[in-house]
C-alpha cells in the first residue's frame, strides 16, 4: 500500500497532544509508523476539544488520508464526554472540520493499551517470563485511573484486539490499617460525593486533593497545600505523609493490576502507564507494592512469572491511535 499521513491525538484530564503518523508499507506485512509534528498543550488553554484541534491544524497544515483519537471519555450518540476535562467533544463537528472519509475514535487508554506491545523502551518494574501467546494487561493512573487489555489475534491478518473499559471506577481495596481509615475518611468527605470509593479517587489526580487531605489528618498532621510534584519531592526527601501517600497510592495500583492480570489471564505481562505511575515508580518497586500484586494465596504461582513494566513514553498513545487505524484499515474492525 502506498506511504499515508493521518493525524493523531490523545486528549485526556491534563493535556492534548497530536502528531502526524507516517505509515509506511503493508501493515499485516511489518509496516511501520513514524510520529512527526508531535504537539502538546495544557487542555485548560483551550475552550473545546475542536479549538485545540484548531490550532495545530494552523500551524501544521497537514495533508492528511484519515485521523484516528484516543479521547479520555466513552462513546455516547456521536459524542464523546470527557469526564475529568470537562469537554464534550462532537465527532460530527470534527468530521467537518478535518473533511475526511475515515476517522477513528476510541478511549484514550484504549490506544494506550494497543501501544504497549509495540514499544521500543519501557522500563522493567519486576521481571518475569512473559507466554508469547498470553494475554497483555495495560493501566494505571493519569488524571483517571485507565484500563485495557490485549489478545491476538490469528486471523488472515495477524494482530492484536483491544478490549477496553472503565476499570478505574472499580471499588477500592484496602488492607492495612492505614488504608481501611483512609476509606473511611474519603467516604466521609464531601467532596468526593455519593457512592463507592474507587481506585481513580485514591491512585489517580482526580482525587489527589482529597485523598492527601486524607492522609495528613489520618497521620495527625496539619493538612498543606501541595502540588502533585512537590508531594514526590518531599517524599523522595523522606517527608512522612508523603511517603505514606505515595506508598498508598502505588498499593492501589499494584492490587488494581494483579486483580485485572487474575481476571483476564495476562500471562503476556502487564504494562503500568499513566503520568501518576511515572512518578511513582520508586514506590511501584518496593516489595510491600510487588507484593500486593503477586500474593495471590493459592493463586500466586500462577502470577510469579508475569513481568510487570512501566511505560514512559508520553507519546504511546498516539502511536497506539496509528496501529488502531492500521488495524480497522486491513481487517475493517479494532
Amino acid at each position: 500500500m502506498a506511504d499515508e499521513t493521518i493525524l493523531v491525538g490523545d486528549a485526556g484530564g491534563t493535556n492534548v497532544r497530536f502528531a502526524l503518523a507516517h505509515v509506511s508499507g503493508s501493515h499485516a506485512r511489518g509496516g511501520s509508523v513514524a510520529l512527526a509534528e508531535v504537539w502538546k498543550r495544557p487542555g485548560a488553554d483551550f475552550p473545546t476539544f475542536e479549538d485545540a484541534l484548531g490550532a495545530y491544524l494552523a500551524e501544521t497544515n497537514p495533508n492528511l488520508s484519515g485521523a484516528s483519537f484516543g479521547l479520555a471519555g466513552q462513546v455516547e450518540n456521536g459524542k464523546v464526554p470527557l469526564l475529568n476535562r470537562g469537554w464534550t467533544v462532537d465527532l460530527a463537528q470534527v468530521r467537518d472540520r478535518l473533511k475526511l472519509s475515515r476517522i477513528l475514535v476510541v478511549n484514550d487508554f484504549y490506544a494506550m493499551a494497543r501501544s504497549a506491545p509495540e514499544l521500543d523502551h519501557t522500563i522493567e518494574l519486576s521481571p518475569g517470563t512473559p507466554d508469547p501467546n498470553g494475554s497483555i494487561a495495560v493501566g494505571g493512573p493519569g488524571t483517571g485511573f485507565g484500563v485495557g487489555m490485549l489478545r491476538r489475534y490469528s486471523g488472515k491478518t495477524k494482530g492484536w484486539v483491544v478490549v477496553g473499559g472503565e476499570g478505574g471506577h472499580q471499588t477500592y481495596a484496602p488492607q492495612t490499617d492505614l488504608e481501611w481509615k483512609l476509606l473511611e475518611r474519603l467516604r466521609a468527605d464531601l467532596r468526593v460525593g455519593p457512592g463507592d470509593i474507587s481506585n481513580e479517587i485514591v491512585a489517580a489526580g482526580a482525587g489527589f486533593e482529597v485523598s492527601l487531605d486524607a492522609v495528613h489528618a489520618i497521620m495527625g498532621h496539619r493538612q498543606r497545600s501541595l502540588t502533585p510534584g512537590q508531594t514526590i519531592d518531599m517524599a523522595k526527601g523522606g517527608d512522612p505523609v508523603c511517603i505514606e501517600f505515595c506508598r498508598i497510592r502505588a498499593a492501589c495500583v499494584m492490587t488494581a493490576m494483579g486483580n485485572m492480570a487474575l481476571a483476564c489471564g495476562a500471562f503476556g505481562g502487564v504494562f503500568i502507564a499513566g503520568g501518576v505511575s511515572v512518578h511513582l515508580e520508586p514506590w511501584l518497586r518496593e516489595k510491600a507494592a510487588l507484593d500486593r500484586f503477586y500474593n495471590r494465596g493459592p493463586r500466586t504461582d500462577l502470577l510469579r512469572p508475569i513481568p510487570i513494566r512501566l511505560i514512559t513514553s508520553e507519546t504511546a498513545p498516539l502511536l497506539g491511535s496509528a496501529k488502531l487505524w492500521l488495524d480497522e484499515r486491513e481487517r475493517g474492525w479494532v
